[in-house]
């Protein structure tokens, strides 16, 4: 028995790797526009029945419990191994803010056939089935700044303990790490998720350097998926 449950977990941290990727990291949805496409590909060497849903972030949502504005088309589709498919996602007329992005995700649901038998008994069959999500940002015309900007404009504070990060734009802002050091490659601390005119709390960055400064040093991650540097200061401490 304490065999085959080795075995069992062997072939869950093989399998356990999402096979259908998408193109891009995240999907930019354009006010005004119906529509927008979003290629995925099998590369499992299996065919999958993948099912495809939008929710608001909740972790907990099915495709019967998720609201958003976008739904994709076809919600549930067959990949061959190596095939390829453009997923739509499509609006549907729902009033959003106007003055901020929305950000909303992209749940695929990767359902691979059975894994071969373990032994001979078929209750020992092992599947494994994977979600995947990724960010789908709605973003209205005519916002005040360009993302680049808005990256210049985050804010940063020691409160109690541990680091604010402030979000005064109207953009959703995805930091991938945070250091305090100003001349160190070093002491890179977790990123965050900021929504728009928000502010969230994360544990503060190592410090395996010496400060001098009160400069911030942060990356970020654009609309087409890529890596930036940013900068900014710390502000004021509160007790």
């Amino acid at each position: 028995m304490r065999i085959l449950l080795i075995v069992v977990l062997l072939l869950a941290c093989v399998t356990a790797r999402a096979g259908v990727t998408a193109e891009r990291t995240r999907v930019i949805f354009n006010a005004g526009d119906a529509e927008t496409a979003l290629r995925v590909v099998n590369q499992n060497p299996y065919p999958v029945v993948v099912q495809a849903w939008i929710d608001d972030g909740d972790p907990e949502s099915t495709p019967d419990t998720a609201e958003a504005p976008i739904i994709p088309l076809p919600p549930v589709f067959r990949l061959e191994p190596g095939e390829q498919r453009s997923l739509r996602l499509v609006s549907v007329g729902a009033t959003l803010p106007s003055d901020r992005e929305s950000l909303y995700w992209l749940n695929l649901y990767e359902i691979p056939p059975d894994a071969p038998r373990v032994a001979e008994d078929p209750s020992s069959r092992l599947t494994v089935t994977l979600r995947t999500q990724m960010k789908v940002i709605y973003r209205p015309k005519g916002l005040s700044m360009t993302p680049q900007r808005a990256a210049a404009r985050m804010e940063f504070r020691v409160e109690e303990g541990r680091l604010a990060v402030h979000n005064p734009t109207p953009y959703v802002m995805t930091l991938s790490g945070i250091s305090l050091c100003s001349d160190s490659q070093e002491g890179w601390g977790e990123g965050a998720l900021v929504l728009p005119f928000a502010q969230v709390l994360v544990a503060l960055p190592p410090s395996n350097c010496e400060r001098s400064t009160q400069a911030v040093r942060f990356t970020w991650i654009d609309e087409d998926g890529n890596i930036q540097q940013g900068s900014g200061q710390l502000q004021g401490v509160r007790p």
